[in-house]
C-alpha cells in the first residue's frame, strides 16, 4: 500500500516512533495507520490540506458575492450561468490577505452580473473550477498530530486504543482514539472548518 495525500510519511512515523524495522507486513500497516489518521483529521476538521483540483457548482446568488462551500485556493475558470467565462480582472476573492478563501466577488466595475443559464435555471449553474483545500501542503502541526493519530491507529492492531473518545471543543465535538494526546484534539479543534 501507498500513502495517498496523507499528512506524514512512512520514513516520517518510523522516525517519530524510533522503528528499524524493515519489515514489508508491518510497513504496510503503517501506511494504513498513516492514511487513516490523515483522513480522519479529514472528517473532523471537514476539511482537507492538499490541494486538489475540481469543478464546483453554485447557485446564482442575490447580490455581488458568491460564497463557496468548500476551503478555495485559487480559480483557474470561473464560468457564469450564462456559460460565459469571467475575467478574474473582474473579481476578487475573500480573504483578501488570507487563505482558504470562501466567497467570490464581483467588483462593483465588472461588467458581468450572475446570471442565471439560458433556460432561466438558478441552481447550481455557475461553475468553479479551480484549486481546493486549505493549503497545498499540510502545516507542521497537522503533521505531528496526524503521526500522534497514527500511533493510535497502529496500536490497534494489538488491542490498544480500541475506543474511540468523544471531547467536546469550543469547535464542537471532537472523536479522536482513546488514548491521544489533548494537544491533537486542540489542533484538530482549532482546524475545524466553521459550516
Amino acid at each position: 500500500m501507498s500513502i495517498t495525500n496523507g499528512y506524514a510519511s512512512l520514513a516520517d512515523f518510523k522516525a517519530f516512533h524510533s522503528i528499524d524495522s524493515t519489515d514489508a507486513t508491518d510497513d504496510g500497516v503503517i501506511e494504513s495507520a498513516v492514511e487513516a489518521a490523515s483522513r480522519h483529521f479529514d472528517d473532523q476538521t471537514l476539511r482537507t490540506f492538499y490541494a486538489r483540483t475540481e469543478t464546483r457548482y453554485y447557485s446564482v446568488p442575490e447580490g455581488l458575492e458568491l460564497r463557496v462551500d468548500d476551503d478555495l485556493l485559487s480559480i483557474t475558470t470561473l464560468t457564469n450561468g450564462d456559460g460565459d467565462t469571467i475575467a478574474s480582472s473582474e473579481y476578487y476573492l475573500l480573504p483578501r490577505n488570507d487563505t482558504p478563501k470562501y466567497a467570490i466577488v464581483l467588483k462593483q466595475s465588472a461588467t458581468e452580473l450572475w446570471a442565471p443559464d439560458t433556460n432561466g435555471n438558478t441552481e447550481y449553474v455557475i461553475s468553479v473550477l479551480g484549486s481546493w483545500g486549505y493549503a497545498s501542503t499540510r502545516p507542521d502541526n497537522v503533521h505531528w498530530a496526524t503521526l500522534e493519530l497514527a500511533k493510535a491507529f497502529y496500536g490497534r492492531r494489538t488491542g490498544q486504543n480500541m475506543n474511540m473518545i468523544a471531547r467536546v471543543t469550543a469547535a464542537g465535538v471532537v472523536l479522536v482514539p482513546q488514548g491521544t494526546p489533548d494537544w491533537v484534539v486542540d489542533v484538530i479543534a482549532g482546524y475545524r472548518r466553521r459550516t
